[in-house]
């Protein structure tokens, strides 16, 4: 545990609201960016829509937390954005396009999971 002395680093992901998905993409951005937490900024379909909202709340977690990077995050069998893997793998990548042109100065990766634990990163 962490006491108020040690200083705390952060990283933030943009991912669905899947509870199937957080532990993973968690454990992910930890070890990507050797953090000891993640903001984690859920929504339905999440890389759907990467409205003002959401990028409010990377925006909070960049400049609050000094996050040290961006995940974003889509996956298989998603409730929220019920369309092919290929095509929310395209909008994953657009939704880290996006975020990237916000923070031209933090690294934003793209990720899939495909509900069996093993992530891959999407080249945008």
């Amino acid at each position: 545990m962490l006491n108020s002395d040690t200083p705390q680093t952060f990283a933030t992901a943009v991912n669905c609201m899947d509870g199937r998905v957080q532990t993973s993409v968690m454990v992910f951005a930890k070890a990507r960016f050797g953090v000891d937490y993640v903001d984690m900024v859920t929504e339905a379909g999440a890389v759907a829509n990467i409205n003002e909202g959401v990028r409010r709340h990377v925006e909070i977690s960049v400049q609050a937390h000094s996050s040290k990077g961006i995940v974003v995050a889509a996956h298989a069998d998603c409730a929220g954005n019920p369309i092919s893997d290929d095509e929310q793998k395209e909008q994953c990548r657009e939704a880290a396009r996006i975020l990237k042109s916000d923070w031209p100065e933090m690294e934003v990766i793209s990720i899939w999971e495909p509900l069996d634990g093993h992530l891959e990163i999407l080249e945008y």
